[in-house]
């Protein structure tokens, strides 16, 4: 069975590059264009990863973090951003976000990320014992 992805990003080229991506790579992806929509969304239909750009047009990926981790405490939620800031990183991880990632994205970087999440979760069997992972805030040539 396929895994399902919410991608929150009020970025139409990225979430059409990101969920071409994810769907040739074997996932199942709906997206969402503001942080309200996708919030509606994750309340109507579950999701195993969710991932949520910080900055949006109608709130922050804190607030998005927050709202996702209201409905279900133990929802995998990955922060995606253009701006590198530590402090915020630091801030989303203590939150509850499983790995903050910047853009631009690199597809095996993106790939590894949400199969040590599933992996973690499948191994342990219980999403609140996961621990976030450090990404590689390198880039090359393969990003989108």
């Amino acid at each position: 069975m396929k895994k399902k992805i919410l991608i929150i990003d009020d970025d139409l080229d990225m979430c059409t590059l990101l969920s071409g991506f994810l769907n040739r790579n074997s996932y199942e992806v709906e997206v969402s264009y503001s942080a309200n929509e996708g919030i509606e969304k994750f309340k109507q239909s579950p999701f195993d990863i969710v991932i949520s750009d910080f900055r949006l047009g109608d709130k922050d990926g804190k607030d998005v973090l927050m709202e996702i981790k209201a409905v279900n405490p133990n929802a995998i939620v990955l922060i995606i951003t253009g701006y590198s800031d530590i402090k915020i990183a630091v801030e989303v991880i203590k939150l509850g976000a499983y790995d903050y990632i910047t853009k631009p994205l690199i597809p095996d970087e993106v790939l590894n990320v949400l199969k040590n999440a599933l992996n973690r979760f499948n191994n342990n069997g219980d999403r609140q014992k996961l621990s976030p992972l450090k990404s590689n805030p390198l880039k090359d040539d393969n990003s989108f």
